[in-house]
């Protein structure tokens, strides 16, 4: 028996609901089970063409996402509630919105190899994801805060290390176009701490130190596995603070605000992927890049 209307699939021996409805379940021996929302099956449209290639670089943010931002919905639908507190729309806002340039860069890179330009477009994705993801941070730090009465300190050394150097490789394309190294087998780009030996194209073109140069489909990869792993980290502290974060009165109330209504409109948001279509995304809005004063801004652009 599946309870607000949803249906149930059985597999195995174990049963599991389909749809919005994600209540709970009845087994055949007439256990109550509880049914725990996936991203798979509960995601937008993006999060689930999306996720199967993303899951195994970063597992926490689908737990981030179950404990703090599904429950925002309207009962039995994708939408957020109307009139939910502003701090959790926001989170919400910037924690959908690293995700999809996390995607959009990974379906750059694994094109990587096909362009033989500098990899500039990439790192532009990379370092928006890397500075929403500091966003995310932020504005759940200042939710514990607010409800915990204490700092929850998470650590994001490794992410503003990582932003610096994306925001070089990002900004190098902007001041100028940048050579690389092409030969009948590769394209290579200066490595991260040579960048400020290579600014001229003839520094470049009669480089006598090929050590200094890597493969862009080499570089680019580290570097988003390399974002995806101090992600993890971040996301795996913010998810163990949250199981008694859960349990404070406080919270629950700031998350229980607003009301389940039938929203007039959908969103559509255009895709940071090489794909130009414009993709359903009713839950979403556009990549938003943090403002200037953010400690992940660091005032540079």
């Amino acid at each position: 028996m599946i309870q607000e209307g949803a249906y149930s699939l059985r597999r195995q021996d174990q049963w599991y609901t389909l749809g919005m409805a994600r209540s709970r379940v009845k087994s055949p021996e007439g256990e109550v089970k509880s049914i725990r929302p996936t991203l798979l099956l509960d995601g937008d449209a993006i999060e689930k063409s999306s996720w199967p290639g993303l899951r195994n670089y970063f597992p926490y943010y689908e737990e981030f996402w179950r404990m703090h931002l599904y429950p925002l919905r309207s009962s039995g639908s994708i939408y957020l509630r109307r009139g939910i507190d502003e701090d959790f729309e926001f989170l919400a806002m910037f924690h959908y919105s690293a995700f999809v340039n996390l995607v959009g860069a990974l379906e750059k890179i694994n094109k990587a190899s096909q362009n033989l330009f500098f990899p500039g477009d990439i790192y532009t994705t990379l370092y928006a994801a890397n500075e929403l993801a500091g966003k995310v941070i932020e504005k759940w730090s200042a939710i514990y805060q607010e409800c915990e009465r204490r700092n929850p300190q998470i650590n994001t050394t490794r992410l503003e290390e990582l932003g610096e150097r994306f925001r070089k490789y990002r900004n190098r394309i902007h001041e100028q176009l940048p050579a690389v190294v092409l030969d009948a087998y590769s394209v290579r780009i200066p490595r991260p701490e040579k960048m400020d030996s290579y600014v001229k194209w003839t520094d470049v073109l009669y480089a006598d130190k090929p050590e200094d140069f890597i493969e862009v489909g080499i570089q680019v990869n580290n570097d988003f596995r390399s974002l995806c792993s101090a992600l993890q980290n971040a996301w795996k502290g913010m998810c163990e603070l949250s199981a008694k974060l859960l349990k404070n009165q406080d919270y629950m109330q700031k998350r229980g605000k607003g009301e389940s209504v039938t929203p007039r409109a959908s969103f559509v948001v255009q895709s940071v992927s090489s794909n130009t279509s414009l993709a359903y995304s009713p839950s979403a809005v556009a990549a938003v890049l943090p403002s200037p004063g953010s400690r992940f801004d660091k005032g540079k652009r």
